[in-house]
């Protein structure tokens, strides 16, 4: 099935959480479907700054205003799970960088010359 893709966009600088809502309204081209797809985008502290991550999700509705009333709410819990995802891979990377095993060819070449047996 072939689709057409609208974005849409709202403005609420009040609003601290999502100030900026993106909305995409995905229809097919007879009509027959219609989705409504949120988008937002986190800023994640990394080592190397402060890094993007997009976030993205269906929301149930009927028409763009429904999508964006619903917008907040669904936003929420979908960065809660974004965020709840990113740390538990974080965990288990710092997890299997401490449970490493060091092998000698992990080791720095040393001279065998000053080695006393």
């Amino acid at each position: 099935m072939i689709y057409r893709r609208e974005e849409f966009f709202e403005e609420q600088p009040e609003d601290q959480k999502f100030p900026v809502k993106q909305v995409e309204q995905v229809t097919s081209l007879d009509g027959s479907v219609k989705k409504f797809v949120g988008r937002v985008t986190l800023g994640v502290q990394t080592p190397m700054g402060v890094t993007s991550l997009p976030v993205s999700f269906e929301i149930e509705a009927a028409s763009v205003q429904e999508a964006f009333a619903k917008f907040s709410q669904r936003a929420e819990t979908e960065v809660e799970a974004a965020k709840s995802e990113l740390q538990d891979e974080l965990t288990e990377m710092r997890r299997r960088s401490q449970s490493r095993i060091v092998t000698p060819g992990d080791l720095p070449p040393t001279d065998l010359g000053k080695l006393k047996l």
